[in-house]
């Protein structure tokens, strides 16, 4: 059974600690790759919506070969908090 992919955003943050979107991309890439959501302008919206949704935070930010910017973002406590309350009893850090 597969997450609801911003769930599954979230889960996989804070297995890595940390991650910016190419590295989130790659993480799931596997098992969502050929759904037609699997974008970068998606991605990009599930994480800004966890940011400000307060589940993950800024952690640095860093410029790619082309100078565009690449942020990294950490799971938080209340990301944590959430998993552990929503998800699947498989997918908890409990």
């Amino acid at each position: 059974m597969l997450l609801p992919i911003r769930s599954r955003v979230l889960h996989f943050i804070a297995t890595e600690k940390t991650a910016d979107i190419d590295t989130v991309m790659a993480g799931l890439r596997d098992d969502y790759g050929r759904e037609r959501q699997f974008t970068h302008a998606n991605f990009l919206d599930h994480l800004l919506s966890l940011k400000e949704n307060g589940l993950i935070d800024e952690d640095s930010f860093t410029l790619d070969e082309q100078g565009q910017l690449q942020i990294v973002y950490g799971i938080n406590q209340e990301g944590i908090d959430t998993i552990n309350k929503y998800l699947p009893k498989k997918w908890r850090f409990n």
